[in-house]
């Protein structure tokens, strides 16, 4: 029911609960940057413009105020943060609304992970927002943790915040007509579903997009993104930590189709996180690279929020949730104040709530590997030619190499660190069936020793590089 306080607050008859007076304000309607008081009553924004009447007043002096940003694509365990935490940085840098697919946590523990994210960001002042993990197992070629069905999401669906469906990996799938992924994309019909189409074009593309999937966020060519949009797609621009397609994508960007255009994150860790920022720094490396500033904007707030139906986020207007951000610079964007609801819960990088919400989710131990002997990581050949997986600096597809390798007397793969051939092990670690698979990896660097890690997408089993076997063992 509309909010009779608020209309007449609106109407300037009752005062505010919250007035920003003397501020310049990013209009993400029409692209324009206005002065203007901010009117908030009750966590909503009653209006902008000249009214001068309210409980509390706070003199911008001039400085920008814009929406606060939300990030339409986002793995947050990829930020090797609790949700908690990860919050603590985001909000004090101006993201207050994410829209995160728990693919990964999802394909170690299945549709606990929903709940677990969940129940811990209550209480925060960050909106989260879930897309239901649509490939979990991601692969058939690889052993994952769990499964989630086309029955899990239909369930999933039924949860607060649970807004439509994560991004389709399974592009094949789709094309072939699996039975299993339409169902799923049946069960979120009229829902916004996200897709994964890295390199897929013509027909294809086209019959991936009319089996319902709305946007993309996997294309690193100025071609490839051009005819995702050409056909309909919403497209996901993408700066994290491992994957940047920012500079490539960004002249994509025009009047004639900025309105389809969103950043995103994907991936970032941690350490970008305190370093650079959240999606306040893709805005600032966009405005950069030549975008104008209120435009960068709407492709952090409104674009998003119109994208996936988030009503009353994304904007500063009237009706409109008080989630704001205030600045000084708008070509060099460093938040100053985050307003949640209409309450200031950071400033100068400091955040100013407290760490609520626990989780009745038992995740559990899920680290269960069988004793790996040393001979079981041997990779025989039976010649010098021999394929090997070429890293690409900076994206997350990789090359199909064949390299002239070295080998042993006794017919064994060789690693050689002067041509940086050097041996990948993954190793089973879900249900501890002793499973494992080996290859060649050409641009890891690795002069000695090895490094391992269970964080490894999307199927998260142990995966190791290494010079020597004892090592990687």
């Amino acid at each position: 029911m509309p909010d009779k306080g608020l209309i007449a607050v609106a109407r300037g008859e009752k005062d505010a609960d919250l007035l920003l007076v003397n501020a310049r304000v990013v209009n993400v309607f029409n692209g324009e940057i206005e002065q203007g008081n901010v009117a908030v009553y009750n966590g909503l924004i009653a209006g902008v413009g000249d009214y001068d009447r309210a409980k509390e007043v706070i003199d911008l002096d001039g400085k920008y105020i814009a929406p606060a940003f939300i990030d339409g694509h986002i793995h947050l365990e990829s930020t090797m943060l609790d949700i908690r935490q990860y919050a603590k940085v985001a909000v004090a840098r101006g993201t207050l609304t994410v829209v995160t697919d728990l693919h990964e946590l999802s394909n170690v523990v299945g549709i606990q992970a929903v709940d677990y994210v969940l129940e811990k960001a209550a209480g925060l002042p960050l909106d989260v927002f879930v897309m239901a993990p649509s490939c979990v197992p991601a692969t058939h070629l690889e052993t994952s943790g769990a499964s989630i069905t086309a029955k899990d999401i239909k369930e999933l669906l039924k949860k607060k915040n649970v807004i439509g469906l994560g991004e389709m990996m399974n592009f094949p799938g789709v094309l072939m007509g699996d039975v299993s992924v339409l169902d799923k994309l049946k069960e979120t019909e009229n829902k916004p579903r996200d897709g994964h189409a890295p390199g897929l074009t013509g027909k294809d593309l086209s019959a991936y997009i009319g089996a319902g999937i709305g946007s993309d966020h996997e294309s690193i060519s100025y071609a490839e993104g051009a005819e995702k949009l050409s056909k309909g797609m919403y497209l996901m621009i993408r700066e994290g930590s491992t994957e940047k397609n920012l500079e490539t994508l960004l002249p994509l960007v025009t009047e004639k189709t900025y309105k389809r255009c969103l950043f995103v994150i994907d991936d970032r860790s941690c350490v970008d996180l305190m370093r650079y920022g959240d999606m306040d720094s893709v805005v600032r490396r966009a405005i950069s690279l030549g975008l104008e500033p209120a435009r960068a904007i709407q492709l952090a707030t409104i674009n998003c929020a119109e994208y996936f139906k988030l009503e009353g986020l994304g904007a500063i207007g009237a009706g409109y949730r008080a989630n704001m951000v205030v600045f000084k610079d708008i070509k060099d964007i460093r938040v100053e104040k985050s307003f949640y609801n209409g309450q200031l819960v950071a400033q100068n990088g400091c955040t100013l709530f407290k760490e609520t919400g626990q989780s009745n989710v038992d995740i559990g131990s899920t680290v269960n590997i069988k004793n790996i002997e040393l001979q079981e990581l041997i990779i025989k050949g039976d010649n010098e030619n021999y394929p090997v997986i070429g890293i690409i600096s900076g994206q997350i597809i990789t090359d199909k190499l064949e390299e002239k390798v070295k080998m042993d007397t006794e017919g064994n793969v060789k690693t050689d660190t002067d041509a940086d051939i050097l041996k990948l092990v993954v190793a089973e670690r879900h249900h501890g069936t002793g499973n494992i698979g080996r290859a060649l990896v050409k641009g890891f660097g690795l002069r000695k020793g090895a490094v391992a890690s269970t964080v490894a997408h999307d199927s998260h089993n142990i995966i190791a590089v290494g010079v020597a076997d004892k090592d990687i063992l």
